[in-house]
């Protein structure tokens, strides 16, 4: 058995200005991303019964990976002309549909690492993300550019998209994680499409969140958290502005109890309606959170391990 793993992705400043649209428009957009600690998973295993088990939240059992209805899972299989007949399961740390963790973007990367593991060809990180935007377009053409590359490449970002189809990456200083502790508070999506809710952002409204961006990124370089952390605050507002989808009252309500508490710091993960609301808290802050005591919630931490692979004899 084969099985590999990559993280999810959590956006602090810039999500929407890494599509084409916007990229088209303006020459180029800009992301501060980071890969999290919680994860996908697939694994891969020969059958000798001439079918083909797909398992994810259902269940796929089929004579030809043409048949296979999960198209992510397809489309892998197809790019790699895979003949060999197999079990493939998809897992995930948390559940991964509407989460606005760029699930589909870390489960495809999962799935290239496995099969290309098992078809014996060696792919850098780089190459594995790059394929990954290139097969989830092909059923999900509004996937951004950020999704792949803050999923599967390792280290807290900086991410520059060019109008050329050219990327380029620049670390960040990892203080910022010593001094906050980050949280995701799930919110019910009422069923929400990220696709519809991209489909619906504004163009020029999003011109004001890509000037944020290299600010943010001036005050990470010289430790001024309270500027950046302000700015999270600010683009995030900037985001509503730009479709009367990305809120809900499910939004406006935990919106409502983070406000009563000061000192806190936050935003809504992905296209908006639903998924994670990331709080940020200062660590000099000692303040006890009665939120989190009322709430579910995920203690967070950037990833350090990136996209990973072994075999179980």
């Amino acid at each position: 058995m084969l099985i590999a793993s990559c993280p999810l992705r959590i956006s602090l400043i810039g999500g929407s200005t890494d599509l084409e649209d916007f990229i088209e428009e303006y020459g180029h957009g800009e992301v501060i991303n980071f890969p999290v600690n919680l994860y996908t998973y697939v694994s891969i295993n020969k059958r000798y019964d001439g079918k083909f088990l797909i398992q994810y939240s259902k269940t796929e059992f089929v004579d030809n990976i043409s048949d296979i209805k999960n198209e992510l899972v397809r489309i892998v299989l197809e790019y790699f002309n895979i003949k060999t007949p197999m079990t493939v399961t998809l897992t995930a740390d948390i559940p991964s549909h509407g989460s606005g963790l760029a699930s589909s973007s870390s489960f495809i990367i999962s799935m290239i690492k496995a099969i290309s593991m098992f078809k014996g060809i060696d792919m850098d990180d780089h190459s594995i993300c790059n394929l990954a935007l290139s097969l989830e377009r092909k059923f999900n053409p509004l996937v951004g550019r950020q999704d792949p590359m803050g999923c599967g490449l390792k280290g807290f970002k900086h991410l520059y998209f060019n109008s050329n189809d050219t990327n380029s990456v620049n670390l960040l200083n990892s203080k910022y994680f010593d001094e906050h502790d980050l949280f995701l508070i799930p919110i019910s999506n009422n069923g929400r499409s990220s696709t519809d809710v991209l489909k619906s952002l504004d163009l020029k409204g999003r011109e004001s969140i890509l000037e944020m961006v290299g600010r943010g990124s001036k005050y990470l370089q010289k430790n001024k958290f309270d500027g950046f952390n302000q700015l999270i605050l600010d683009t995030w507002e900037e985001k509503k502005k730009t479709s009367n989808l990305i809120t809900n009252s499910n939004v406006v309500g935990m919106e409502y109890l983070i406000k009563k508490h000061k000192n806190l710091y936050y935003k809504l993960c992905g296209a908006g309606g639903g998924g994670y609301m990331l709080l940020i808290k200062e660590r000099k802050n000692k303040n006890d959170l009665d939120l989190l005591q009322k709430h579910s919630y995920i203690n967070i931490h950037m990833d350090n391990r990136g996209i990973k692979s072994w075999e179980l004899d």
